[in-house]
């Protein structure tokens, strides 16, 4: 037998090189199961259909981690072939597994996938599977699915139901739009609001239908149905919008005036510049600079925001993005509003694009941190910790007890980047509840590098969770490097 003298070092170095053939070797390990796990890692990360049935195999390795990481990697790579033997290891696996395996098929598809999936949604005891197979059909789109989705718009479970609604309006079959209509009285306001936008996707809905809605006793669907009417764009909408500028909800009165300035502003100038020069130009031989410079910043970064409103999502991916390039402080509550679009592209762009206008984000940034949308303050914690400014030391120390372990554990790996005054609440994070925060609050101790965490992360070694267990050796060996390179 061969000799392996293969290192985690080695495998991030095959990563880089793009060397499949020793990152396939990597994945044979017979004494390392992190290097296993990284090469894995890697040839999914890297999209390599080629190594397929090597990652396949290490379905069967005595490692758990391994396995996990075997099954992500094939949904990364998305080829169908890998969809029955994931399917077939379900067997012997937990509901740990499964919650990777329903990741996987939703990004792999096919006719195994969508079967098995109907089945999840259909029959599974356990309302988080159910959940996650729905949003998981919406994914792959499948006709087949409909039907099951129409009956998991009365599932018992609120998040299965508006996971449904979600990906009903994701696949736009038309015969699902009277049962997303009868969805609009849900108890529950997720459902009733997904419901909304998903016949406004569909463009199956009524103007009777929006009118209705902005009587919800909620004001997160009543926002929805204005910010629709601003999409919509008709102008027989402005009286029912001006209605809305007193409505009891702040967040329902601002997307009213946003909504009624997209629709006058349309009214008064069919030939009113759009914003096609300017998030085209990125795309295009001519450079945004020059663009800017013939229409003026100012004008450009007002075209821009108004973009944000557009029911294009990917008009509104490149208006963030070119927002982002701007850098104008004018741009950050636009910015911070996108943080809750229906798109997670857009989202994910705006964050990125608040990091880069960097000091003016901040504060906004911060008071994001307390939202009602864990979705908004999930972005905002991530963002704070690449913008790296110590004004959000505490407010994200605080985080670290926010009720969404999404949260926490963005938190977590944001606090890594502010060093010695994260130690102590991360060393605390090593113990709480949720295995990923843990995992991470390991990671981001590696990241800062004192001594001072040792022990904890020996402690984290005995962990119950595999992947917090090995992400307290990776912080470990960081720590060790770091002091040996320098000298101590």
């Amino acid at each position: 037998m061969p000799i392996f003298k293969i290192t985690e070092e080695d495998v991030a170095r095959y990563k880089k090189e793009k060397n499949i053939k020793k990152l396939t070797k990597s994945v044979y390990h017979p004494s390392d199961s992190l290097v296993r796990y990284r090469a894995i890692e890697a040839l999914g990360q890297l999209e390599d259909k080629s190594a397929i049935y090597d990652i396949l195999g290490a379905l069967e390795d005595e490692e758990e981690a391994v396995r996990h990481m075997a099954v992500y990697s094939l949904g990364e790579i998305g080829d169908k072939r890998a969809a029955d033997p994931i399917i077939e290891r379900l067997q012997y696996e937990d509901t740990d597994f499964q919650e990777i395996v329903i990741y996987a098929l939703g990004e792999i598809g096919g006719e195994k996938a969508v079967e098995y999936l109907i089945t999840v949604l259909e029959d599974d005891e356990y309302d988080d599977m159910r959940w996650r197979a729905a949003e998981a059909l919406g994914k792959i789109g499948s006709w087949e699915s409909v039907v099951p989705l129409i009956i998991a718009l009365k599932d018992r479970n609120r998040e299965v139901r508006h996971s449904a609604a979600d990906a009903l309006g994701e696949i736009g079959a038309s015969r699902s739009t009277e049962y997303l209509i009868e969805a609009l009285d849900d108890v529950s306001w997720q459902v009733r609001k997904c419901s909304l936008n998903s016949l406004f996707k569909m463009d199956e809905i009524s103007f009777g239908t929006i009118l209705d809605c902005l009587h919800d006793g909620d004001p997160h669907v009543r926002e929805k149905a204005v910010q629709i009417m601003g999409r919509i764009n008709d102008k027989d909408f402005i009286p029912y919008l001006e209605d809305m500028l007193f409505d009891e909800d702040d967040d329902v009165q601002k997307t009213a005036i946003i909504s009624l300035d997209i629709i006058k502003a349309k009214a008064k100038s069919k030939a009113t510049p759009r914003e096609d020069r300017l998030l085209k130009a990125k795309k295009s031989h001519e450079r945004l600079e020059e663009v800017i410079e013939k229409v003026g910043q100012e004008k450009a970064v007002n075209v821009l925001i108004e973009a944000l409103d557009e029911p294009d999502p990917d008009t509104r991916h490149r208006a963030v993005e070119v927002l982002g390039e701007l850098k104008d402080p004018v741009a950050v509550a636009p910015l911070i509003n996108a943080l809750k679009d229906e798109n997670s592209s857009v989202q994910w762009r705006a964050s990125e694009a608040l990091e880069k206008i960097k000091e003016p984000a901040v504060l906004p940034l911060i008071e994001a941190l307390k939202d009602d949308n864990d979705g908004v303050r999930t972005r905002a914690a991530w963002s704070l910790g690449e913008i790296r400014d110590v004004r959000a030391i505490e407010p994200l120390i605080a985080t670290l007890d926010d009720e969404s372990a999404a949260v926490r554990w963005k938190a977590a790996l944001s606090l890594g980047k502010f060093k010695t005054p994260a130690i102590n609440p991360l060393i605390k994070a090593l113990k709480e509840g949720n295995p990923l925060v843990r995992e991470k609050a390991a990671e981001s101790l590696g990241e800062i590098g004192d001594k001072i965490a040792i022990e904890s992360l020996k402690s984290a070694l005995q962990d119950e969770d595999t992947h917090v267990r090995i992400s307290a050796a990776d912080a470990l060996k960081k720590i060790e490097n770091s002091y040996n390179n320098n000298g101590s």
